[in-house]
């Protein structure tokens, strides 16, 4: 005859229909003689099927929209602009110090070179500049697409 012990660990496994036909039908034969088991086994099913029942409230569906905006769009475009800004930058760092120092290169030619970057880089400042200045108060930034 099989324990009580035993039973218990097999009784959510023999509610899913999860033991073998062997070990299903000892723990049956067993639930017939032994009431202080049918009782668990009771319990157990009266759990199962309340937990069944029950309805878990998920996220409002806008805050939903939000975290998967944030997580497949705005983190890998973070990371891709920051990839690309530092590689600019390591790369525009790299390029002036060749400019400088290669001796093939005439004054005129690194003088307008370096006057159409700086300008470049000035308007580029400008430009990032005032759209941090007007973002607070554009009233479509919370427009979605």
């Amino acid at each position: 005859m099989i324990a009580h012990e035993e039973v218990r660990e097999l009784l959510s496994a023999y509610l899913d229909g999860e033991l073998t036909q062997a070990d299903g039908q000892r723990v049956r034969i067993h639930l017939e003689d032994c009431a202080e088991c049918r009782e668990a086994y009771a319990q157990l099913e009266k759990l199962r099927q309340v937990t069944a029942e029950m309805k878990f409230a998920g996220p409002p569906e806008d805050k939903m929209s939000e975290l998967e905006q944030r997580l497949t769009v705005q983190a890998p475009r973070r990371i891709g602009w920051l990839l690309l800004v530092a590689g600019f930058v390591v790369w525009a760092g790299y390029a002036a110090y060749l400019f400088v120092v290669d001796p093939k290169l005439a004054t005129f030619e690194k003088l307008t070179t370096g006057a159409i970057v700086i300008g470049f880089v000035l308007l580029l400042i400008s430009v990032l500049r005032q759209r941090l200045l007007e973002m607070p108060h554009d009233r479509y930034r919370g427009v979605k697409r």
